[in-house]
């Protein structure tokens, strides 16, 4: 049989249908200027992020060896540039991030990060989103991590979390790369993962820029 993903905003959401330059629809994470990140509410307390949840249809198996990646943008183009250009932009964003700061307080931060502690209750504080914490990844590191399906990242065990009545709630025994079934409160029934796009002080080009965000699972019913 074949399973379907719905990857929402929400825990118990609609498949994300942002309306996207060019045509196309996915996931718009807004406006970015210099020196800071996007989705932002507050730079100095390190708040704001996109909250994603992924699960999945099948009704007895779980999917395994869920991972993430970026790649080539296949919709409908309507970037500054091109999506060649774009994605190689991109990439070449996470090779230079300095790692450093999770709130781009040095402006040296820059390119994509996910964070994977689905623990909304708790108070991550300046340590959400660094990465040098084992829950953070930057796509595009050292320009060869997070860029294809060999490379992917796999899906931490601590954004697993089940739809507890509309309240999320952490996996109770959680396993690296798998999602549940649905109402699966031991490995989790969906993935809460979070991300941000930083921008550095010294970006030179302005415009929209285009990616694919792939999440990519394996399933044997």
């Amino acid at each position: 049989m074949a399973v379907v993903l719905t990857v929402a905003k929400t825990i118990n959401g609609a498949q994300i249908a942002d309306s996207l330059a060019g045509g196309s629809s996915g996931l718009d994470l807004g406006s970015c200027v210099n020196n800071e990140y996007c989705p932002i509410t507050s730079k100095s307390a390190n708040t704001g992020w996109m909250n994603l949840f992924i699960r999945h249809n099948a009704t007895i198996d779980p999917i395994t060896d869920v991972k993430t990646f970026i790649a080539e943008f296949s919709g409908t183009y309507g970037g500054a540039d091109s999506s060649v250009n774009d994605i190689a932009t991109l990439i070449a964003k996470g090779a230079a991030d300095n790692e450093a700061t999770s709130n781009n307080s040095d402006g040296l931060s820059s390119g994509l990060r996910i964070e994977h502690d689905a623990d909304i209750a708790a108070s991550l504080g300046l340590s959400a989103f660094l990465p040098s914490r084992g829950q953070v990844e930057i796509y595009g590191n050292s320009s060869t991590d997070g860029i294809d399906l060999a490379s992917a990242y796999p899906l931490h065990v601590d954004a697993l979390s089940y739809n507890n009545a509309g309240t999320e709630t952490d996996a109770v025994t959680p396993v690296t790369g798998k999602i549940g079934k649905a109402a699966d409160t031991t490995l989790g029934d969906r993935a809460h993962i979070k991300l941000r796009f930083y921008l550095e002080s010294a970006a030179p080009d302005g415009g929209i820029l285009q990616w694919d965000y792939v999440v990519a699972y394996s399933f044997t019913a």
